[in-house]
């Protein structure tokens, strides 16, 4: 059978481990058919797990809050996070050195680029009022695939970024960032992106599922321990116009490559209490909603119905 697999944004560094499997062979070998599905295959109209709940995928990669929404919104929904693609939290909220916002709390009043969602602008008015602000800023939503770029054309003062991609890029273009990490000021994440599959599916379906995500396992430790080979491997082989670029995907690889495995070197892995300390943040930000709009609390949420290890045994 073929496995498709929704990623979550056009190809980059995050998927490093799904297109050395294919690039090596390994699904092949495992006797698995693969198709990788990038989000801009439609212009990012439909969300990867939209697609998997209307089955047109089985897999799909997206950030934790997604597949919790998923939950509230509909109970019934046969979903469960089966693999993190990485242990730590890369994120950032950042800014340019050149203007001079060192701090959070400088933000007050600035221009935020995003996607018009309640979970941004409750991080970003916590990150602010955490380092002494106010909390309050303008945010304007350029496209989705366009918002670094009105951040690094000074358009806006700050976005929500992945510091192993576009933190990178900025590096690569002469740009010198100032990185605001949600950690750093006492405010929790969840795991992104996760991997999400159905729990209604066949057998066969479920040993392939499990057959993959081990092929992947073992695809990813090889990115931690060679990515600069890995690097010249996507460069001369994945055909997007993200791995043209050696230098910038070595560094990449390089940056990314930290976040991969846990700190027994396993990759995957996944931890109870940190999807517990990001749903009762969520909670205590009235940020858990079900699908009529009614405010929810954590107590709503089973989160050992969101997430399983099992896959990865």
């Amino acid at each position: 059978m073929k496995i498709k697999i929704a990623l979550d944004w056009t190809p980059n560094v995050i998927h490093a481990g799904l297109y050395l499997a294919e690039l090596r062979g390994h699904f092949t070998e495992a006797g698995l058919e693969v198709e990788l599905i990038p989000a801009d295959v439609d212009h990012n109209t439909k969300r990867p797990i939209d697609r998997l709940l209307e089955k047109e995928v089985h897999l799909a990669l997206c950030p934790s809050e997604h597949l919790i929404n998923s939950h509230l919104m509909n109970p019934s929904a046969p979903l469960t996070a089966v693999a993190t693609v990485m242990q730590e939290e890369t994120s950032a909220f950042v800014t340019l050195q050149s203007s001079g916002i060192d701090r959070p709390a400088k933000l007050d009043g600035k221009v935020y680029a995003g996607y018009n969602t309640l979970l941004e602008e409750n991080l970003l008015s916590n990150l602010i009022r955490n380092d002494g602000g106010e909390g309050v800023f303008e945010m304007k939503t350029p496209a989705k695939l366009e918002v670094f770029d009105a951040f690094l054309q000074e358009e806006v003062d700050t976005c929500w970024v992945f510091m192993p991609w576009e933190g990178v890029i900025a590096e690569t273009e002469g740009f010198r960032l100032f990185a605001f990490h949600l950690k750093d000021y006492g405010i929790p994440y969840g795991y992104s992106p996760i991997f999400v599959t159905r729990t209604d599916v066949s057998d066969l379906e479920n040993e392939n599922l499990r057959t993959l995500l081990k092929v992947v396992a073992l695809s990813y430790q090889e990115a931690v321990h060679h990515p600069v080979e890995v690097a010249k491997l996507l460069v001369k082989c994945v055909a997007h116009d993200n791995f043209s670029n050696l230098d910038f995907i070595t560094k990449a690889m390089q940056v990314i490559s930290k976040s991969f495995l846990d700190n027994r070197g396993q990759w995957g892995m996944m931890k109870p209490e940190r999807w517990d300390t990001y749903i009762q943040w969520l909670s205590d930000h009235q940020l858990l909603f079900d699908g009529q709009g009614n405010q929810l609390t954590k107590e709503a949420c089973q989160v050992s119905n969101l997430y399983s290890n099992a896959w990865l045994l």
